[in-house]
């Protein structure tokens, strides 16, 4: 036992000073691991958060990246981040208690312009907030995209592409997701 904790102790130091490194704010009780960390605008992670890469990095990184002087990611308190990737050109905001399995990838932007005129390819891409609100689970390989709100207490079925907003108490499953059922609280 003491043998393992030893061992462990390295990699939540790494984890924590290449944190600090790139700017990023982080609360108590913070874990995880082979994290992707590209921080030109404002990271801020709650307490008690995983972040975690399943398993051991391959196939799935978890990775915070914002990309844009005005970027902000907040991941509330007691988030699990498994193998999650995280592309923000504006806002990403994740309130407590949320769960993400491996392979989910959040994009708050479209990545690059869609047009013939090169000039206009090289132009930033169109960008709009998410949010996902407390108590979220999102299923293995999701992707949720620019401009979407999760509410709170819902379920996005693995391999789900959600590309609106999801009422609070709801699974959606799909591509593109849809409403299956409400959730009994």
């Amino acid at each position: 036992m003491i043998f393992k904790k030893f061992f462990k102790l390295p990699g939540i130091l790494l984890l924590r000073v290449r944190l600090s490194l790139h700017g990023v704010t982080y609360g108590s009780k913070l874990k995880g691991k082979s994290v992707i960390i590209s921080n030109i605008g404002n990271i801020k992670i709650g307490n008690n958060v995983n972040l975690n890469s399943f398993p051991d990095g391959e196939p799935f990184k978890t990775g915070l990246q914002a990309h844009c002087k005005d970027s902000k990611i907040s991941i509330g308190n007691n988030c699990l981040l498994n193998g999650t990737r995280i592309h923000c050109r504006t806002q990403v905001s994740i309130e407590d208690n949320c769960m993400f399995g491996p392979g989910c990838k959040i994009v708050d932007n479209d990545s690059h312009r869609t047009s013939i005129d090169v000039m206009k390819r090289r132009e930033p891409p169109e960008s709009s907030p998410i949010i996902i609100r407390n108590n979220v689970w999102v299923g293995m390989n999701s992707l949720i995209l620019k401009g979407v709100e999760i509410g709170e207490n819902s379920i996005v079925a693995a391999n789900s592409v959600v590309t609106k907003s999801v009422p609070k108490n709801t699974l959606v499953a799909g591509n593109p997701a849809r409403i299956i059922k409400k959730l009994d609280v």
